[in-house]
């Protein structure tokens, strides 16, 4: 088993887990993603990825958000209007603002949200022990991948270089069992970053992606591994390297662009939020109501939700629905 999945080294995708993402995307929501949203941006070349996390204890859901945007200008102009409609984050908001939930529907956007259970330390594996395993697994298949690079790639040698760094700071991590539960963090949020990337790289005319992530601690791991890793696993998927720019977001950083990961932000916390297994939510957080009731509800169009299930099999991949009576 590699990262609960069921594995033979595979040349064509070093990382199982973005297969099962195939499966589940391309059966359950392509479809809607194409008629709702690709067919109308499939020729924009740069685009924009937005993102913000949640991965505490104390709601009902961790929560990974990607939002997509394609990016055609007058940024400080969306800028201005998202900060006059929603000029905190949720969780120092009290009622969100109806006009803010009007732009989300208004918006090119395309928002990718991912759920794992709060109850498990390390996302998907249930030990420690398991994590080091598939981690430091892993770390060995991206130290041969990179030095066969070096070799066929000299062009890229300073590039390659630092990422050898960036993989043996890993496998320090994981030697001596330090930092694990960022370096788990690092790992899913570059995983699925890169595999939101890879769909907008087979759904559209991609050629330059700016990723521009929620100030957070895992973008202080390493020199800039989460970076790295979301890199890889775009071009493992895609096979062909695009122009790719990365704001890192820590905590010496300007976060200029705070306004617009409000999006991501805004639906992260509503879906952390919400219960899935009783299909109801936090009655006392009007911010929740207001969100769930006027843009998640009945929303196949633009809002896709995947969780993630640590069964007895392995994992599992499902798409689910949010809303009043889901």
């Amino acid at each position: 088993m590699y990262f609960g999945v069921e594995y033979d080294i595979d040349p064509d995708r070093f990382i199982p887990i973005t297969i099962l993402l195939d499966e589940v995307l391309y059966q359950s929501s392509v479809r809607n993603m194409r008629e709702h949203y690709f067919q109308y941006h499939f020729q924009n070349t740069d685009w924009l990825l937005l993102s913000d996390y949640y991965f505490g204890n104390d709601k009902l859901n961790k929560v990974v958000t990607f939002t997509a945007l394609p990016y055609v200008g007058n940024i400080e102009e969306l800028q201005h209007t998202i900060q006059s409609v929603a000029p905190k984050d949720i969780k120092h908001t009290r009622n969100v603002n109806s006009e803010f939930v009007n732009l989300l529907h208004q918006l090119p956007i395309l928002n990718i949200s991912f759920i794992f259970d709060r109850t498990i330390k390390y996302l998907i594996w249930k030990t420690q022990d398991e994590f080091l395993e598939d981690m430091s697994l892993y770390a060995q298949i991206l130290n041969a991948y990179t030095a066969h690079w070096i070799e066929t790639e000299p062009h890229q040698k300073q590039r390659l270089t630092r990422l050898l760094k960036n993989i043996r700071y890993m496998q320090d991590c994981i030697q001596h069992k330090k930092k694990l539960p960022i370096l788990c963090e690092v790992f899913f949020i570059s995983l699925l970053g890169g595999y939101v990337g890879s769909v907008l790289a087979r759904e559209t005319m991609l050629e330059n992606l700016l990723w521009m992530s929620d100030r957070d601690r895992s973008n202080e791991l390493g020199n800039n591994l989460i970076r790295e890793l979301f890199q890889l696993t775009l071009i493992n998927i895609i096979k062909h390297n695009i122009q790719f720019g990365f704001t890192s977001a820590n905590s010496s950083s300007d976060e200029w662009y705070q306004e617009l990961v409000r999006i991501p932000d805004y639906l992260t916390g509503t879906i952390a939020n919400f219960d899935f297994k009783k299909g109801d939510h936090n009655l006392e957080k009007i911010t929740i109501q207001k969100m769930l009731g006027l843009y998640f509800s009945e929303n196949r169009e633009s809002s896709f939700i995947y969780r993630f299930h640590v069964i007895p099999e392995g994992l599992k991949i499902q798409r689910m629905l949010v809303g009043r009576n889901a």
